[in-house]
């Protein structure tokens, strides 16, 4: 009977065991050597990544990649350093210790400020945009037709000739800029937008480009321009100047802009009664931080120092 029960009691505890295990290796997001990352651990990661960021870097492939080599690295490194018995030294314990302070102040931080009421960031921002009508400007925009010849397709020397010879063709006669579109622009989108691009804003083209389209006036057919894809022709078809921007156009920005606002406004007003209470701290407690540091002839020679001084 006691043997029986002996049995049942291992069975039991083999079984739990198992069970434990197995759910364990469930919760394994990647393992690689003796570093392992847990779906916890990658919960933890993505919880400190900025709100707006959260999503667009768990959809990219290579983003979650790299943050999970990184865990997985210092899952490694931590293995090691346990295997070595360095997690058992004090200062290594101490760091530790500090490390998880900051993680706590900070995650409570993040809490404390998404805890207080809330705002009417609506109203914040409708009060913002009448007082900023000078700001609620749409950005300076323009209309402008290209010729590329890509320098894929040529050897460097070859497309600059190529580049060369249609700007002098156009110097002669710029009425036939929309026919030699047709005839020799290598941009893949020519086919369908003949060469157009309308309503551009700063940013939408490469730098060079921008720069050369920005500066020209209206109607002006610039020299070849070199990009990263070859080089350019370009035609400004015209300027299309700032407009007033309605409160609809600008409303989802300025409320974010103003729920960041007032987060950093409660988080600031918390952090200032936090610091504007007093600092004890003894001149003993002092030369004793400073004597751990630096020795203690430092302490005697800065005392020397000082008395030599007065």
């Amino acid at each position: 009977m006691i043997k029986k029960v002996i049995v049942i009691s291992l069975l039991f505890v083999i079984l739990t065991t198992q069970a434990k295990d197995a759910a364990d290796e469930q919760d394994i997001l990647a393992q690689r050597g003796k570093g392992v990352v847990t779906q916890a651990d990658f919960a933890a990661r993505a919880d400190k990544l900025p709100a707006d960021m959260k999503l667009p870097t768990i959809r990219d492939r290579n983003r979650v990649r790299d943050l999970i080599n990184t865990l997985l690295l210092r899952s490694q490194l931590a293995s090691d350093a346990r295997e070595a018995g360095f997690d058992k030294d004090q200062m290594v314990v101490d760091r530790m210790k500090l490390a998880a302070e900051a993680e706590l102040a900070e995650a409570w931080a993040q809490h404390y400020v998404a805890m207080q009421p809330v705002a009417d960031y609506e109203a914040l921002a409708e009060e913002y945009y009448l007082l900023h009508a000078d700001e609620m400007m749409s950005s300076p925009k323009i209309n402008v037709s290209h010729i590329l010849i890509a320098n894929e397709k040529h050897s460097a020397e070859e497309a600059a000739a190529l580049a060369d010879s249609i700007s002098q063709q156009l110097k002669l006669d710029p009425s036939k800029f929309d026919e030699l579109v047709v005839a020799y622009s290598e941009d893949p989108s020519a086919k369908s937008n003949n060469g157009k691009f309308t309503e551009v804003k700063k940013g939408d083209m490469v730098k060079a480009f921008e720069e050369a389209a920005f500066a020209m006036e209206e109607g002006e057919i610039s020299g070849p321009v070199m990009t990263e894809y070859g080089y350019h022709i370009i035609r400004l078809d015209a300027k299309i100047a700032p407009e007033k921007l309605s409160f609809d156009d600008v409303k989802a920005q300025l409320i974010e802009k103003e729920h960041k606002k007032h987060d950093d406004r409660v988080l600031q007003d918390y952090l200032e009664r936090l610091t504007s209470l007093d600092v004890s701290m003894t001149q003993e407690a002092l030369e004793k931080m400073v004597k751990s540091q630096f020795g203690e002839d430092y302490v005697e020679q800065s005392q020397m120092d000082s008395q030599k001084q007065k």
